[in-house]
């Protein structure tokens, strides 16, 4: 005598079936699908495992496992059949149900049992799911790829603004550059103007005055009329002595070291042959470089300028014995906006390289910290027999 009773199949309710698909529908995401399948997988198909795969790229992947799962992780699998293959091995019974939407694949859904086949109220339950779950498929693939287009948009809009902010910005220092210009213009008049009636001890200071200006309205001239980084400098090169350009650029600095005592400026300048290149380029250069000397020595110290000549190149180097730059730095210090220092702005250094490599040079830094550092200003002779460089040193009192 049997002494239990028999179980029936579960058959759910219509209302049940259809609470459940507008559940599936309303899903926020695929955690949220996930959670809401199995919840429905749970209570529509006891003892029913469902699997839901996908079309990635014209490729299968396994996204949600539902239901029944009492079976170890499946190996990564990109098709169907195989997975299929797969449940067998555990004695499972596989129905595959198509996703689609519109004519369009969206994916399948694996219905499976331990028995010896998926009974038909199960079969008709995930004919039922399968469409719902390919519509929510289709819609959160469509919201997502509209997302990503909105945040490409935003991020178009706000390159959009950035760059009308620079060109405003541009326009501003243009102008800005211009009536700059006009005041060196101003400068230079009355220092040569002063130059008349002054008396010869302040000749000198006049004459580093007027250098000052025309430099300056140079700088701002060069800025004016950039086109592109690589314009020939070539119209604007001329053959300049760099022992000259040394002078110039300690004399126009003086008034940040010649009133410390505690800073020593040596000069050891063997006679070299001209360079091809711009004055007030390679001046800039190398008022940059020996301010920046002078900044990493705030307790004072010795500053060396040197010229030699090897080869077919010229060298200026100029070192400090001040705080140096570790090891990590010194790869970083010639690009833009990079400083070692707190009141620096990064740019006088990616600027001299600019300039030094404007001519076919090159620039370097040997350092050590707390052992000073040394910059190296490696510059091609300029080869010219038949033009003598004027040279435009003012005197500098440096020992």
């Amino acid at each position: 005598m049997n002494g239990g009773t028999e179980l029936q199949p579960f058959t759910p309710s219509p209302a049940d079936i259809l609470a459940a698909l507008q559940r599936i529908a309303a899903a926020p995401d695929n955690v949220g699908l996930a959670a809401i399948l199995h919840d429905a997988v749970v209570h529509l198909l006891p003892e029913t495992r469902i699997d839901l795969f996908v079309l990635s790229r014209s490729t299968e992947r396994l996204l949600i496992t539902c239901g029944k799962q009492d079976l170890p992780s499946p190996p990564v699998m990109h098709s169907v059949p195989s997975f299929i293959a797969w449940l067998k091995q555990y004695g499972y019974q596989a129905h595959v149900a198509p996703v689609m939407v519109a004519s369009q694949p969206q994916g399948r859904l694996v219905a499976s049992q331990r028995t010896a086949g998926v009974s038909q109220h199960v079969l008709t339950i995930v004919d039922q799911l399968a469409p719902v779950v390919g519509l929510w498929l289709m819609a959160h693939r469509h919201l997502t790829e509209r997302e990503a287009i909105e945040e490409q948009l935003r991020a178009t809009q706000e390159r959009l603004r950035q760059i009308e902010e620079m060109r405003l910005r541009a326009t501003l220092a243009a102008g800005a550059a211009h009536d700059i210009g006009n005041l060196f213009a101003s400068v230079l008049g009355h220092a040569q103007l002063l130059q008349q009636m002054a008396p010869p001890n302040l000749q000198d200071d006049l004459k580093t005055i007027e250098q000052a200006a025309r430099d300056g309205h140079y700088l701002l001239r060069r800025l004016l009329t950039i086109r592109s980084t690589t314009s020939s400098s070539e119209a604007t090169t001329s053959p300049v002595l760099l022992p000259a350009l040394v002078h110039d650029a300690l004399r126009l600095t003086q008034p940040f070291w010649g009133t410390r005592r505690s800073i020593t400026v040596k000069i050891a300048l063997a006679p070299v042959p001209p360079v091809r290149g711009h004055p007030a380029d390679l001046r800039e250069v190398l008022i940059n470089l020996i301010l920046n000397g002078v900044s990493a020595m705030p307790e004072g110290g010795t500053l060396t300028v040197r010229t030699y000549s090897t080869g077919e190149r010229a060298i200026v180097e100029i070192s400090d014995t001040g705080v140096g730059i570790a090891p990590a730095h010194q790869g970083v210090i010639f690009q833009p906006f990079v400083t070692t220092r707190e009141t620096g702005s990064g740019l006088g250094l990616s600027v001299s390289r600019m300039l030094v490599e404007r001519y076919g040079g090159a620039i370097s830094v040997s350092s050590a910290p707390g052992r000073g550092a040394t910059f190296s200003i490696s510059l091609p002779l300029a080869h010219t027999d038949d033009v003598k460089p004027e040279s435009s040193a003012l005197p500098c009192t440096a020992s």
